[in-house]
Order: structure tokens, then C-alpha cells, then sequence
């Protein structure tokens, strides 16, 4: 997991909207969601000022996953925080599997609708031929009993 999917998860987790958070440290809008759909990188200025405004969010867990999302300066003062966390951080990697098994039923999916548009277009193919060689059947004995 990247960075910019824990600010991410983060986000999620305090109920934050992308919008809030990128004005509250001073981001252009849509810059966060566009650096989270691309899975971009979180430059060393934002860190900066997402540990300032966001002091309770582990900055460590941010960039490297190590530890937990919240600052353990903060977990003993808030005690089911991490409990929480731990619990979040669980359905969300449940959620992620799903999603990743459907993604992947969908590749499969477009592949077999794929076959099937090739199967449905050799089948007018053959179709066409079928009722020109009968049409030219058709002629060859009008001609032919005339």
C-alpha cells in the first residue's frame, strides 16, 4: 500500500472529506484525488503539513505502513482508538480482497463476452455465405431450366 492510499484510509476513518483535507493543508482542489486515483506519490511539503495539521495521524504508518495510524502519543488517550483502527484497517483489506476477486471475475467476464461477439460474427459469416450459395444456386438452375 502507498502512501496516498493511508491518507487515504485515514481520511476514511475520521470521516474527512478529500475536499476539507486538501484546504485545510493548503492543496489545490481535486489535487488529492487525482494523486489517490493515480497512485502518485505524497511529496516531503505535504507530509510536512499533514503532520502539522493532522498531529495525531502516525506519520511513520503514512510512509512506510509500520506502526500504528494513530500516533502513539495519542492511542493511550483515546483507548478504543486503536482498537478501532486495527478493526477498520480489517474490514478494509476484507473490502479490498472483494474488490480485487471482482475486478479480476470482470477481466473474465470481457474476455468471454470477447469470444462471444467472435462466435455471433463467424456465425453471420457463415450465414451470408449460406444464403448467397443458395441464391447462386437459385440462378445457375434458372438459367439452366430457363
Amino acid at each position: 500500500m502507498k502512501p496516498i492510499e493511508r491518507i487515504h484510509l485515514y481520511l476514511q476513518f475520521k470521516s474527512i472529506s478529500p475536499h476539507s483535507f486538501e484546504k485545510r493543508i493548503g492543496l489545490s482542489n481535486g489535487y488529492f484525488s487525482k494523486q489517490l486515483r493515480n497512485l502518485g506519490s505524497v511529496g516531503s511539503d505535504i507530509l510536512i503539513k499533514i503532520d502539522e495539521y493532522y498531529a495525531e495521524l502516525n506519520i511513520l504508518w503514512v510512509l512506510n505502513g509500520q506502526g500504528q495510524m494513530i500516533a502513539p502519543h495519542e492511542a493511550y488517550l483515546n483507548t478504543g482508538s486503536t482498537m478501532q483502527v486495527d478493526e477498520y484497517l480489517n474490514k478494509y483489506d476484507a473490502e479490498n480482497k472483494k474488490m480485487k476477486n471482482l475486478e479480476a471475475d470482470l477481466e473474465k467476464l470481457q474476455v468471454v463476452l470477447k469470444d462471444k461477439d467472435k462466435i455471433i460474427s463467424l456465425y453471420e459469416v457463415i450465414t451470408n455465405n449460406k444464403t448467397v450459395l443458395v441464391q447462386d444456386n437459385f440462378e445457375q438452375q434458372k438459367t439452366t431450366f430457363g
